[in-house]
């Protein structure tokens, strides 16, 4: 072992605890969001995290004086890892009660989510009521949640995408006959893909808000920080801020 001379040893002590208060302090200071893509809402786009909700969950925590980062991940593992702790937070999501077990919901949501069927527009497909969809192939995204009238009927032919994009190819390449997804990011991801006019909206699923979601497995940090964020976000929907936001995409 080699010799430490004091004024060597009175700095690397020094820099230990100091180093270690200051990781500290970036942790309480830093938030993880965990996310799926999901455009316009979250996405990544060049290398950067865009999207609606990331702008408004960026200026929200801002006000807190908390810097958060974005991770993304896959839905199902993400639910899972919010279930468990292992994430503090998860953006967006339905409130619901399975998920009420496990997270704690802000009391101002993030969005409004409007759930489509959606079939191509080459076919003669005409749904007037959900029991229409019952002898259809019909798509959904594995782990999503549409609607409580939706999510609870059964005998329905499912086909499960892992993803809205891959929900859209599904569709395009004849293996459902209808899919159900959030309007706007459909609307979407089909403009990007030049498909828009390959598809026809036929009937409204559900229209219920997206909340960014706290683990409840992280205790009152993360029930104050949902009491926290959803007053600040109603903040910013009275100072016009997020209208702001939602105009840019």
């Amino acid at each position: 072992m080699r010799f430490i001379g004091p004024l060597l040893l009175i700095a690397t002590f020094f820099f230990l605890c100091f180093g270690a208060g200051e990781r500290a302090l970036a942790q309480r200071n830093a938030l993880p969001i965990v996310f799926e893509e999901y455009p316009p809402y979250e996405f990544v786009e060049d290398g950067q995290v865009k999207g609606i909700n990331m702008d408004i969950i960026r200026e929200a925590f801002k006000r807190m004086g908390i810097t958060p980062f974005f991770e993304p991940r896959p839905w199902n593992r993400a639910i899972y890892q919010l279930k468990t702790g292992e994430i503090l937070a998860l953006s967006s999501g339905f409130r619901t009660k399975d998920r009420q077990l496990f997270a704690y919901f802000p009391d101002t949501p993030l969005a409004l989510e409007t759930n489509m069927v959606i079939t191509r527009s080459d076919r003669d497909i005409s749904i007037k009521s959900l029991d229409d969809l019952r002898p259809l192939r019909i798509g959904v995204v594995r782990g999503y949640a549409y609607g409580t009238k939706f999510d609870t009927m059964r005998g329905l032919n499912i086909i499960e995408a892992q993803s809205a994009h891959q929900l859209l190819l599904m569709l395009l390449n004849d293996r459902m006959d209808v899919a159900i997804c959030n309007q706007t990011v459909f609307k979407y991801i089909a403009r990007k893909e030049e498909a828009l006019d390959k598809i026809r909206f036929v009937f409204e699923v559900s229209r219920e808000p997206l909340y960014l979601m706290f683990s409840r497995a992280h205790g009152s940090r993360a029930k104050q920080l949902a009491n926290d964020f959803g007053a600040v976000v109603r903040q910013m929907v009275k100072d016009g801020s997020f209208a702001a936001i939602e105009a840019r995409y």
